[in-house]
């Protein structure tokens, strides 16, 4: 249970409302048990003191201890020793009692041992004497034959303990029962919750995605009901734009033709030949954005079985007949998973030709990594600066501030492509540059017998 979240929470103040309802039930229980106003430190007071020893004494000496047990109040204990007065306690505490019962019973010989407790309540209720050691005593010196004294000590008597022992006893089962059932209480509660996080945090915006269950408490299942409502709105909107991009396009496309044919009729070759370029880069913007839209929008071809080693193998090949430097390291023979074949062309395709314009060659691996396959794309070219890694896989957003294709950064949606195909199989990317120099775009693909959520490494 982490500290700050809600269980933790709910179980601070239920545990802490139980408490202070213990100590509620304790203090008015030791209201409820004392008796009328008692002397200091929960003794007799000075009048009683004197009727107890006063009857003490009226007894035959050989019944005195016997009858002595008829005394026991329940916040002392009463008791008839043999023996001379032990020596008082010099304490400013144990002086004042002895002062105090000296002035209301004149000519008796008494002492005080002990000491007062820090906290007398506490000290005169604890079932288990012996936690607090020592308790006050007062002994008064009886008449007769052989030293004699009346000893009364401030705890309560063999039997107002052996109720307190079994209501300390009670009270701790109590406890330990109600932190149980708090504790599945508080699980109970929370588990809806932490679900309900978690199906939320995992909604990538595929609009096939499955509804959360709408159960609970009337308030889990409102909030449930509003995110199923939210998560279809967003689907729809996805599905427009998609489709208002695809009307675009198509509308463009048509212009761009008509525009591509108005420049052949242009004279000067050389803006004719620039006019076909500009038309050229304008189709190829459209394509990757449309592109772009329908892989956020997860539309795409159904996925199907297919070997990584084997598309790296193929991209390899043709990559090495177009005379680039492309070399491949497989770590494995295989590397089965589901997803869409074009997708992953497209990806390969994008990241080679992106590390082709910012460098002169290109290793591709293939390894294993902590339950999913790993496709690393590296290069030799410059790099990126550090604050700008985050931005890279945002549409638009290019390192190099040129906008010419030619100069490698065209509109800034390759990268951008690239994520939103990666995200739509289910798989993570990360930028990052090369110790050695260069840089390298790692991709995390689910094996075909796997599918757990994200590398282990927190990637």
């Amino acid at each position: 249970m982490q500290r700050g979240t809600l269980a933790f929470r709910i179980t601070v103040i239920l545990v802490g409302s139980f408490v202070l309802l213990q100590l509620a039930m304790f203090a008015l229980t030791s209201e409820a048990g004392r008796a009328p106003r008692s002397g200091a430190a929960s003794l007799p007071s000075v009048g009683q003191m004197r009727a107890i020893v006063d009857l003490i004494e009226a007894m035959p000496p050989g019944r005195r201890a016997a009858e002595v047990i008829a005394f026991d109040g329940a916040l002392y204990h009463v008791r008839v020793e043999p023996g001379s007065l032990p020596p008082s306690v010099e304490s400013a505490q144990g002086m004042s009692i002895g002062r105090i019962y000296s002035s209301g019973m004149p000519g008796r010989r008494l002492s005080v041992t002990g000491r007062v407790a820090r906290f007398p309540r506490l000290a005169r209720l604890n079932p288990w004497p012996g936690w607090i050691a020592d308790p006050l005593s007062v002994h008064v010196a009886l008449s007769g034959d052989s030293p004699t004294m009346l000893s009364i000590e401030s705890q309560p008597s063999e039997s107002v303990l052996v109720v307190l022992r079994r209501r300390a006893t009670l009270l701790g089962l109590g406890g330990i029962a109600a932190l149980v059932a708090l504790a599945f209480a508080v699980r109970a509660t929370t588990r809806p919750i932490v679900r309900l996080a978690r199906d939320i945090r995992t909604y990538r915006g595929e609009p096939a995605s499955p509804d959360l269950v709408v159960a609970g408490s009337p308030e889990l299942r409102d909030l449930a009901q509003a995110y199923n409502e939210m998560k279809g709105r967003i689907a729809e909107l996805i599905a427009e734009r998609t489709r208002v991009l695809a009307a675009i396009a198509h509308d463009m496309r048509t212009y761009i033709t008509r525009i591509r044919l108005r420049a052949e009729f242009i004279d000067d070759a050389e803006q004719r030949e620039r006019a076909a370029r500009d038309l050229d880069e304008m189709a190829a913007l459209l394509d990757d954005t449309l592109l772009l839209a329908r892989a956020e929008a997860r539309v795409d071809e159904s996925r199907r079985r297919l070997d990584l080693a084997a598309e790296l193998r193929r991209m390899v090949e043709i990559r090495q007949e177009m005379g680039d430097t492309v070399s491949l390291s497989l770590a494995v023979e295989q590397a089965p998973v589901v997803a869409a074949p074009l997708a992953i062309r497209r990806i390969l395709s994008n990241l080679v030709d992106n590390a082709l314009r910012h460098g002169t060659q290109v290793v591709l691996t293939l390894c294993e990594d902590n339950g999913r396959w790993r496709i690393d794309v590296k290069d030799d070219g410059p790099g990126v600066p550090d604050d700008r890694l985050g931005a890279l896989g945002e549409p638009f957003g290019r390192i190099d501030p040129s906008r010419d294709r030619s100069a490698g950064a065209g509109a800034g949606l390759g990268l951008a492509i690239v994520r939103a195909l990666v995200a739509a199989q289910e798989g993570k990317i990360l930028f990052a540059n090369r110790v050695d120099g260069g840089f390298v775009v790692s991709i995390w693909m689910l094996p075909l017998d796997e599918r757990q959520h994200g590398p282990k490494s927190g990637r």
